[in-house]
């Protein structure tokens, strides 16, 4: 159930990024425009700033728990760039389709971080 709901949830997120994206070039006429519009925003709200801050730092940590995820399973590293441009909806394929979403890996016991030194 696992796999559907995240794969679902990918898809339907991929599409809200591509209906705001629209929206937000329909409201400022270009990217240009629509980025000048975020820098003014950023620096008038302290607020903004600091969520965007925190943001930030999150997608800095997914990525590289992802780099070393990917090195780990020995998976394609093209999930890296596609997360980092793309954001959430490939990450969210990548945790469905990773061993960790598959039934035989929870059965397994085994631990997704490796072994612990002592």
């Amino acid at each position: 159930m696992r796999r559907p709901a995240l794969l679902v949830f990918a898809a339907l997120f991929f599409a809200y990024e591509q209906w705001s994206f629209y929206t937000w070039m329909q409201m400022h006429g270009s990217a240009t425009a629509g980025l000048a519009h975020a820098w003014m925003t950023l620096r008038q709200d302290p607020m903004v700033f600091m969520a965007w801050n925190d943001m930030g730092v999150f997608t800095a940590i997914v990525l590289v728990w992802l780099a070393r995820d990917l090195r780990a399973r020995g998976r394609a590293i093209w999930w890296w760039p596609a997360t980092l441009i793309m954001g959430c909806p490939p990450l969210l394929v990548y945790l469905a389709t990773g061993s960790d979403a598959s039934p035989r890996a929870a059965a397994a016991g085994s631990d997704p971080a490796g072994p612990r030194a002592p």
